[in-house]
C-alpha cells in the first residue's frame, strides 16, 4: 500500500495536518492561557506546513520557491522548536547564534546544490544533516531543562523527537546509499515515504506533547499560587508568625501524633505584661512594633522545624513544642524571657523594670486516651495566669504528677 502512495501526496497531505496543527494551537492560544514559547512553536508548524506544500508544488513553480525556499520553511520548524523550548523553560540558548548559522550555511549549500552543482541526493543529505542536529538539540534542551523547571519529563515529547531524527537519518542512509540513483517525488521508495509518514506523526505528537507542556506550567502555578493562598491563611498579618487558626490545627495533629508514640508534648504560653498601658503612653502603632518584636524573639526561640510559634490573639503568644519534656519546654520559656529582657524596649508604666516584660505559663503532658489537646491548652493557661497573679514578669510551671515530665 505504501509503495502505490505517491510523495506529492504524502507531502501534500502533511502539509495539510502540520495546518491543522496550526489551527489546533492557535484556538488553543486564544482559549487558554499560554507562556513565552508557545507562538515560536506555532509559527513553526506554519513554516514547515508552508514549505511541504511548496515542495508538492515542483515542476509547477521556479526552483527557489519549490526547493530553496521550501527546504528552509521546513528546516526553520526545528529551530523555532528549539528557540521555543528555550523561551518556554526560561533557559538561555547559548548555542541559538551557532544554530543560526548552521541554517544560514545549508542555504548556502542548498543553493549550490540546487544552481551550479545540481544534485538531489547532495540537498537531501544536507536537509537531513541540518533537520536532525535541530531535533537533537530540541532534544537536549528537553530532557536537561524540562525536569528541572517542571518536576518531570515529559517523555511523550521525548517520544516524537527521537522518532523524526530516526526517520530523518534512515532517509539520509538512503540518500547517500543510492548517490545520484537517489529519487524523490518519483519512485521514491517505501522506506522514504514510511519516514515522511513517521516525521508527520511525529508533528502530530509533538503538538500533542507541546499543549501537555503548557498545561504542565500552568498547573504547577497554580499550586504554587494554592501554597501561598495556604500559606497566607495561615499567618499572622502582623507578625508573620502562625496564626490562632493553624495554631488549633497543628495542636491536635501534634497531639494525635505523639498519643500514638507516648512522647512528651509542652506548650509555652506568654501574654506582654501591661500592654494596654503601653498603648495607652506610646500609641498603636508602636504597640504594633513591640508585638512584631517579641514574636520575632518567638520566632527564633524554635530549635527545631517542628517547634511551632504562633500569635494567639493580641498580645498573647504561644509555642507548641513536640516530643518536649517540661525540663526542655521550662529552658525555652527562660530563653525567650531572657532575650525580651536583653531587647529592653521601654516602657514606662510598666514597674519595676521600665521595660517591656513577660508573664509565662509552661506545661507539658504525655498525650494519653485519657488526656486532650484542650488539657495541654487549659494547664498552660492556668500557668500563665498564675504568674499574672504572681506579680508578672516570671514564669510559672504547672505541674500534673500523673503527666507532667
Amino acid at each position: 500500500m505504501l509503495n502505490a502512495l505517491d510523495m506529492r501526496t504524502v507531502l501534500f497531505e502533511g502539509a495539510l495536518v502540520c495546518f491543522t496543527i496550526t489551527c489546533v494551537m492557535a484556538y488553543y492560544s486564544m482559549a487558554r492561557r499560554i507562556y513565552p514559547g508557545f507562538h515560536h512553536w506555532t509559527i513553526g508548524f506554519v513554516s514547515v506546513g508552508g514549505g511541504a506544500f511548496l515542495i508538492t508544488l515542483r515542476g509547477f513553480m521556479p526552483a527557489f520557491v519549490s526547493i530553496v525556499l521550501a527546504n528552509i520553511m521546513i528546516v526553520a520548524m526545528p529551530f523555532m522548536l528549539t528557540w521555543g523550548l528555550a523561551v518556554f523553560l526560561d533557559v538561555k540558548w547559548k548555542q541559538r547564534a551557532f544554530y543560526a548559522a548552521v541554517v544560514g550555511v545549508f542555504l548556502c549549500l542548498l543553493i549550490w546544490g540546487t544552481y551550479f552543482s545540481i544534485s538531489l541526493s547532495f540537498r537531501v543529505v544536507i536537509f537531513c544533516v541540518v533537520f536532525s542536529l535541530l531535533f537533537v538539540e530540541a532534544l537536549r534542551i528537553s530532557v536537561t531543562y524540562i525536569p528541572e523547571k517542571l518536576g518531570e519529563h515529559n517523555w511523550l515529547l521525548i517520544t516524537m523527537l527521537v522518532a523524526i531524527v530516526v526517520a530523518t537519518l534512515f532517509r539520509l542512509g538512503i540518500s547517500v546509499s543510492e548517490g545520484r540513483a537517489f529519487s524523490f517525488l518519483a519512485n521514491s521508495g517505501m522506506i522514504q515515504i514510511i519516514s515522511i509518514v513517521m516525521t508527520v506523526l511525529g508533528m502530530v505528537g509533538i503538538m500533542a506533547s507541546l499543549i501537555i507542556l503548557n498545561a504542565q506550567r500552568m498547573e504547577l502555578e497554580l499550586k504554587e499560587a494554592n501554597k501561598k493562598i495556604e500559606a497566607l491563611a495561615n499567618q499572622d498579618g502582623l507578625t508573620n508568625l502562625f496564626n490562632r487558626r493553624y495554631f488549633d490545627k497543628m495542636l491536635y495533629q501534634e497531639f494525635k501524633r505523639l498519643q500514638r508514640s507516648s512522647q512528651h508534648f509542652s506548650m509555652v504560653m506568654a501574654d506582654i505584661d501591661s500592654f494596654k498601658e503601653y498603648n495607652d503612653t506610646y500609641g498603636h502603632q508602636a504597640g504594633d512594633d513591640c508585638i512584631r518584636a517579641i514574636a520575632d524573639i518567638f520566632k527564633d526561640s524554635g530549635g527545631r522545624t517542628s517547634d511551632i510559634a504562633a500569635r494567639y490573639g493580641g498580645e498573647e503568644f504561644v509555642m507548641l513544642l513536640p516530643n518536649t519534656d517540661l525540663k526542655g519546654a521550662n529552658k525555652v520559656a527562660h530563653a525567650i524571657r531572657r532575650l525580651v529582657q536583653d531587647k529592653a524596649i521601654p516602657h514606662a508604666s510598666s514597674t519595676p523594670t521600665n521595660t517591656i516584660t513577660l508573664s509565662i505559663g509552661v506545661a507539658t503532658i504525655i498525650p494519653d486516651k485519657s488526656t486532650s489537646p484542650e488539657l495541654l491548652l487549659s494547664l498552660a493557661d492556668q500557668a500563665l495566669y498564675q504568674s499574672k497573679l504572681n506579680g508578672k514578669n516570671q514564669i510559672q510551671i504547672h505541674h500534673m504528677s500523673a503527666s507532667s515530665g
